[in-house]
């Protein structure tokens, strides 16, 4: 497990930055009053968990390989923080929903049906379960391309 210190590290720091964007959200009012614009606001947390994998991988090329990495090795290390953050997810999820906004999905399933989505689609879709299986799935998918592109800048150039 030592192996995969680092990894977990950033996981956790991975877990905060989206319990604290989510707070974030709640604060500027994307989880009510400005609720339409939800979508495009939420949606820029990827530019910092890019910025998060390139800072994990400056981290784990000087301190586990010594200042020599690979694009494959950026890579798999990459990959492994996204099955550690995809762990976590769910318990940031069940977090953010119980303590940071407890209404999140009321307010997402109102404005859905005043869109024009009926009441069904709109249950299934902001239900807890189904929420965390797409931030759980999409975790590790996004988490695969960013691995993939930050190895491609923080490898050691030959």
């Amino acid at each position: 497990m030592n192996k995969f210190k680092i990894e977990f590290k950033w996981a956790i720091y991975y877990t905060f930055l989206g319990i604290m964007w989510f707070q974030l959200e709640k604060y500027l009012g994307y989880h009510d009053k400005n609720i339409v614009n939800y979508t495009f606001f939420t949606n820029f947390i990827y530019i910092f968990i890019f910025i998060l994998y390139l800072l994990f991988l400056l981290d784990k090329k000087k301190n586990f390989f010594k200042g020599n990495m690979s694009w494959q090795q950026g890579f798999l290390s990459g990959v492994i923080l996204g099955i550690f953050a995809m762990i976590l997810t769910p318990f940031a999820i069940y977090f953010s929903l119980k303590y940071v906004n407890p209404d999140f999905f009321k307010n997402m399933i109102n404005y859905s049906i005043s869109k024009g989505m009926k009441l069904e689609n709109a249950q299934a879709m902001f239900g807890t379960t189904a929420y965390m299986i797409f931030a759980t799935f999409s975790t590790f998918s996004f988490g695969i391309i960013f691995a993939a592109l930050a190895s491609s800048i923080v490898k050691t150039k030959k």
